[in-house]
């Protein structure tokens, strides 16, 4: 029977309870790069910051979120996982113009209503995460409804912009027939942004032939070394102490037929958790943001996947793989899960809290826990995996094989099946605007 997880909180808004007497971590140290990307944004520049995967982008986006004054200040991104990660909600729920489709006009009429106008006029501070997924046609849309709902001739009403991402990973979602438009194509691009920087130092790899390889690939270029590198890591044994390798799918129906077959496949009895949320009606657009879904179903032996940082010196990070090894026998049976990084815990409930539409606050109450025998590659963009297993032979945008490669820590724990050189590919465009960018001096680091 599904299992109530805990009391919902009567205040969405409110922080997550801590546990008493818990001491709170002093943060890590920012780099010098990322120290100077967040004094240029203290400065009241709007600034676009970017590098490649593994960077620390963004971690860093979670510093300058902290930095900045709350009430003035709306963390974005271009999909409800990203916003998740910095705790805001999506790029079109806070602009509340729909798909931007609409004419101009019709598009501020809707940026006129009660509650969305709101959030526009308090807006002093606009965090946009995951860039390159947004359509360059979107952003010059809203661009001009900033100006308009403000009454400001500014670029953006004089709403100061934070954007990070890297143009060379997912582009933007677009329908067969429809050209892909860069942010960094649209017209009002230039004179909305005053500072370019670039992270360079890669955190999340040690190995610096695979930081070289990976490298290579973001570029596009594929040397015979790149491809023999990757073809080798079709015999490793990415599985270790019963944990196997995460497989990363181009598609996201491939993703819950693998999840749901091999939870059917193993013998035992389901354990059903459903979340509370503080607003179930709401239930869909709460989906849409948190990395956790209303129900989770496990049983013993399911291989799964941390979606919270619960406690990072332990290694106990959001992507961290565990196979699930018992339940508690008391009445709620919370999972007992072995964890690749040798700890063994009994996870607990864990609460998201993101923006809704009109600035609303949204909630869900639920175990930080996801099926890990699969995973789409969108899904995993930002995140960085323990074992991963990828079939590269489906991959359809520039930029997907460099995401699904870069989410490994290691090239040992990585595996690629049926790898064609092929699918190593980057926009043109994309390498030209960095080109520029450096050839001006326009990029700092």
């Amino acid at each position: 029977r599904p299992r109530a997880l805990a009391r919902p909180c009567p205040y969405p808004a409110c922080p997550a309870p801590q546990a008493p007497g818990a001491a709170r971590r002093p943060p890590a140290r920012l780099s010098a790069e990322q120290d100077a990307v967040l004094g240029a944004v203290l400065s009241g520049k709007s600034v676009f910051f970017t590098g490649c995967a593994g960077t620390g982008k963004s971690y860093l986006l979670k510093r300058i979120v902290g930095s900045l004054p709350p009430q003035s200040t709306y963390a974005t991104a271009s999909t409800g996982v990203a916003a998740c990660h910095v705790g805001g909600t999506t790029l079109h729920a806070f602009a509340g113009i729909g798909s931007g489709k609409a004419p101009l006009g019709q598009c501020i009429q809707l940026a006129e209503r009660p509650g969305v106008r709101q959030h526009w006029l308090a807006c002093q501070h606009l965090i946009i995460d995951e860039i390159s997924m947004v359509d360059g046609k979107f952003f010059d849309k809203l661009e001009a409804v900033a100006r308009a709902v403000r009454k400001r001739d500014e670029p953006f009403g004089g709403i100061q912009l934070i954007i990070c991402g890297d143009f060379l990973q997912l582009p933007p979602v677009c329908k067969a027939n429809e050209e892909t438009k860069f942010c960094f194509q649209a017209k009002s691009w230039r004179k909305c942004i005053q500072i370019n920087m670039e992270l360079t130092e890669v955190r999340r790899q040690t190995d610096k032939t695979f930081i070289s390889l990976l490298s290579a690939v973001r570029l596009g270029r594929c040397t015979e070394e790149v491809a023999r590198l990757l073809m080798q890591t079709a015999t490793n044994r990415a599985e270790r102490d019963g944990i196997l390798a995460t497989r990363l799918c181009t598609h996201k129906d491939d993703v819950e037929l693998t999840n749901e077959r091999r939870l059917q496949q193993l013998s035992g009895e389901v354990h059903t958790f459903e979340a509370l949320d503080s607003d179930p009606v709401l239930v869909k657009l709460i989906d849409a943001q948190c990395p956790v879904g209303s129900r989770v179903e496990l049983k013993l032996g399911a291989q799964v996947m941390l979606a919270k940082n619960l406690d990072v010196s332990q290694g106990l990070v959001n992507g961290a793989r565990g196979v699930v090894v018992g339940f508690e026998s008391e009445q709620k049976g919370l999972p007992k899960v072995r964890f690749l990084c040798g700890v063994t815990q009994v996870i607990k409930v864990e609460r998201w809290v993101f923006k809704g539409p009109s600035g609303v606050y949204l909630s869900r109450q639920q175990l930080p826990l996801k099926l890990a025998w699969a995973i789409s590659i969108h899904k995993s963009q930002g995140m960085s995996l323990d074992c991963v297993e990828i079939s590269l032979s489906r991959v359809f945008e520039n930029g997907q094989a460099y995401v699904a490669l870069s989410r490994a820590r290691s090239l040992a724990g990585l595996r690629v099946l049926d790898f064609d050189p092929k699918v190593v590919r980057a926009d043109p465009s994309v390498l030209q605007f960095y080109r520029q960018l450096r050839s001006h001096q326009l990029l700092t680091r």
